[in-house]
């Protein structure tokens, strides 16, 4: 009986290879027992929802704001998945931890073995479906920010100003704070934060932490935070994967070689180390302080709400 027909029976009848009973966490390797979708936080949460009694075994990092959705191994994928996605390398090593740890900061399991086994075609769906960010949306109608032009601001309507927590909540987002992070700062608990960013979200139309950073920034809400580090220099191609990201410009702005999702990711990770950058919403905070998103420089910055 393989691994994977063993993680589709209860959980306390079997014990397969890549998961650990002896209370540490092993190494596992992407292609041998499972293939492995790796999925932003911002994306998979609702996800999960959406695929509801449809999903099999899922794990989280909340320090690293990652998801992996385990699938069965050799499955058929589809390789157009949206940006942030990434089904991960043949041989790429994944930290399992016990069946016990379902909590936590570092990797645990958000759905534990032995519940089911998740649809490659149902997985691709909600995420490349409605859950897609809504600036990368093909249904998307509503003009988008401009993205390559200098001095113009991307003006939003506000038509009720944010509450003071939401303020708050923002401005941590800003600087890569973790939902953690936040609740630990702010003396709340975590769902309390969570529920200030999914209002933020609402409010703009924001489905993940870099739209709603973006419409912050954008809509002169809340000023980037300033750094005392220099700009490092930025290629031609690092200026259109931030602008891609922040979904100011569409994927067609990208050199054909960074048009599929995992050189565009590596091309980012690369670029948060380089500047410093602790998340993708800090990354774009950081290039709005630097002045490497136009768009988001807002005359509003000074004149922040208190």
């Amino acid at each position: 009986m393989t691994a994977w027909t063993h993680a589709r029976s209860l959980a306390g009848d079997w014990d397969p290879p890549w998961l650990s009973g002896r209370g540490e966490t092993l190494r596992a390797r992407c292609g041998e027992d499972f293939t492995a979708v790796r999925v932003p936080a911002d994306l998979a949460r609702p996800a999960l929802t959406a695929l509801g009694p449809r999903t099999g075994p899922v794990l989280a990092n909340r320090t690293t704001r990652t998801w992996h959705f385990l699938l069965p191994p050799g499955s058929v994928l589809p390789d157009d998945w949206p940006y942030g996605v990434r089904v991960m390398p043949e041989g790429r090593p994944i930290g399992i931890p016990p069946l016990t740890t379902t909590g936590g900061r570092d990797v645990h399991w958000a759905v534990p073995p032995g519940r089911g086994v998740t649809s490659p075609a149902d997985l691709h769906r909600v995420l490349k479906g409605r859950l897609l960010p809504a600036a990368l949306s093909p249904a998307r109608t509503e003009p988008q920010l401009p993205s390559r032009a200098p001095g113009r601001v991307a003006a939003q309507s506000k038509p009720c100003p944010l509450t003071p927590a939401q303020l708050t909540v923002g401005r941590l987002l800003l600087t890569g704070a973790s939902d953690t992070q936040m609740a630990e700062e702010l003396k709340l608990p975590i769902g309390t934060v969570r529920q200030q960013l999914n209002r933020i979200g609402r409010r703009f139309g924001a489905p993940t932490a870099v739209r709603k950073a973006v419409a912050l920034l954008a809509g002169g809400h809340i000023a980037p935070p300033p750094v005392l580090m220099l700009a490092p220099e930025f290629s031609p191609d690092d200026l259109a994967g931030l602008h891609v990201l922040a979904g100011l410009a569409p994927e067609d702005d990208l050199p054909a070689e960074l048009r599929s999702s995992d050189p565009f990711l590596d091309g980012l990770d690369e670029l948060r180390e380089r500047c410093g950058a602790r998340t993708d919403p800090h990354l774009i905070a950081l290039a709005a302080f630097w002045g490497l998103l136009p768009s988001l420089l807002n005359p509003a910055f000074g004149k922040e709400q208190p």
